[in-house]
């Protein structure tokens, strides 16, 4: 069996080349180099080997900051620490008596909001298995594998949450992830029925958090929030369904635009080989505060599906995902996800020119102060769709550190929707996205069946002329 190459001594190889380049191959050089030092880079950090102070492993987390900007951040590894041994972490210490401490105020916040203690997380890892996990650089996939374990289990009869415990509701977002995550590691083997079984337990639960009903968004107001307008047959971020959870975790029934294209990867993945039929009918049930009898429906698959390819379309065809999405403050996030879907899914643009329309808005984006991560998905988008990122790619190399990493603070995803809003980032998940978008990733579909989406199609048109 062949060895891989080891990934230091190309980096070596390839400053040394620099030394000596021509103009021609100096930008792809030094593209390549800052791929393989920030693959370094995360092999160094022993990602998988990560624990709390309990000998919980924790994998990757977050950094959470009530400032996009991430002053004052706080790790939450350094938060499950401070919370499981007699002393608090140094930096903890230095913050309260040299500054006022401005974190214990940032964690008091997102407590409050929460309603119990923070914990480690569990998003980022199923993140980076999801996107990285088939990457051929063996350090980073060794990364990825020894991730899985940190998630794998912890689902609630095909629900995925975003904490390790079930003090919070579970989500459709960590539901689909997770899903793509086992998937691409080949946890779930479509090959075989206990693989099949297992994807049609977890989408199961994604189809069926499709709302029942369409709710105006100035009466979708629960839980002291406005939730925003409610789309019949969209997926909700909380299903709110109380079949594994009860009222006291509801959190509202809502929509989010990033939320429905990761949902729909396992989905049109199981239409796609024929392992749940389009005219499939999936019931609908969800709880409304202070109701008590829970709103009820049913739907095809096909209609499910249609409903969320309008949903997100609409989202970009209204301008509205130049201000990011309820969780996703990067609009950048967004078309990204999009780019992603239609590149595993290419028969999702038959209808729609979501390819031009893509393009354009990534040049209205072009001028934009974009952080790492906001670069590292505008050059996605672009590779996803087929086109040169040379412009993109450059400006994030110049943002790496020396030692690969790329640290500026660059939230993923955010919590709540008034003042001050939570956000979560960190060095290791900007840097994965970085060096995954440095990679070049073959993502076409092989033997895909004519025809297959095309119940689907015929829907999503119907909706678009009424």
């Amino acid at each position: 069996m062949a060895v891989p190459p080891d990934s230091s001594s190309s980096a070596l190889a390839i400053d040394l080349v620099l030394e000596g380049a021509g103009s021609d191959n100096l930008t792809t050089l030094a593209l390549e180099h800052a791929r393989i030092t920030g693959g370094l880079w995360l092999h160094r950090e022993r990602l998988p080997q990560r624990r709390d102070a309990s000998g919980l492993k924790i994998g990757i987390q977050s950094s959470i900051a009530t400032d996009p900007s991430g002053a004052d951040a706080v790790d939450l590894a350094d938060l499950s620490d401070a919370y499981t041994s007699s002393t608090l972490p140094a930096e903890f210490e230095r913050s309260a008596k040299t500054t006022s401490p401005r974190w214990l105020r940032i964690v008091a916040e997102v407590e409050r909001r929460l309603g119990f203690v923070l914990e480690p997380e569990l998003f980022s890892n199923m993140l980076f298995c999801a996107h990285l996990g088939r990457l051929e650089d063996p350090h980073i996939a060794a990364t990825a594998r020894g991730l899985l374990p940190t998630f794998r289990t912890s689902d609630v009869r095909g629900l995925y949450h975003f904490f390790v415990s079930m003090r919070f509701a579970c989500d459709v977002d960590c539901t689909a992830v997770a899903a793509r995550a086992r998937l691409q590691l080949g946890d779930i083997d479509l090959g075989v029925l206990p693989g099949v079984a297992e994807l049609r337990r977890i989408t199961g639960r994604i189809l069926g958090s499709a709302a029942a009903g369409h709710v105006d968004p100035n009466v979708n107001r629960t839980h002291g929030k406005n939730n925003g307008e409610l789309r019949r047959h969209v997926f909700k971020v909380y299903l709110d369904d109380h079949a594994v959870q009860g009222a006291e975790l509801d959190r509202g029934l809502k929509n989010d635009a990033v939320v429905v294209l990761n949902a729909l990867h396992p989905v049109l993945l199981e239409l796609r080989t024929g392992l749940r039929s389009p005219t499939e009918v999936i019931g609908l049930h969800e709880y409304v505060e202070g109701r008590p009898l829970a709103r009820t429906g049913h739907a095809e698959i096909a209609d499910i599906v249609a409903a969320n390819l309008a949903y997100a379309t609409g989202h970009l065809l209204s301008g509205a995902w130049r201000e990011g999405t309820r969780y996703y403050a990067s609009p950048e996030a967004f078309l990204f996800g999009f780019s992603d879907l239609l590149a595993h899914f290419p028969e999702v643009g038959d209808a729609f020119p979501l390819r031009d329309l893509l393009l354009a808005a990534l040049e209205d984006r072009s001028s934009a102060d974009r952080n790492s991560l906001d670069l590292a998905f505008a050059a996605l988008t672009r590779r996803r769709l087929g086109e040169d990122a040379t412009a993109e790619l450059t400006r994030l190399v110049d943002r790496q550190d020396d030692d690969g990493a790329w640290r500026d603070f660059s939230p993923l995803f955010q919590l709540g929707t008034s003042s001050p809003r939570v956000y979560f980032g960190s060095a290791a998940q900007t840097t994965a996205f970085a060096v995954l978008a440095l990679t070049d990733v073959d993502i076409a579909a092989s033997d895909t069946p004519r025809g297959w989406l095309d119940e689907v199609l015929a829907r999503w048109q119907t909706l678009a002329q009424v």
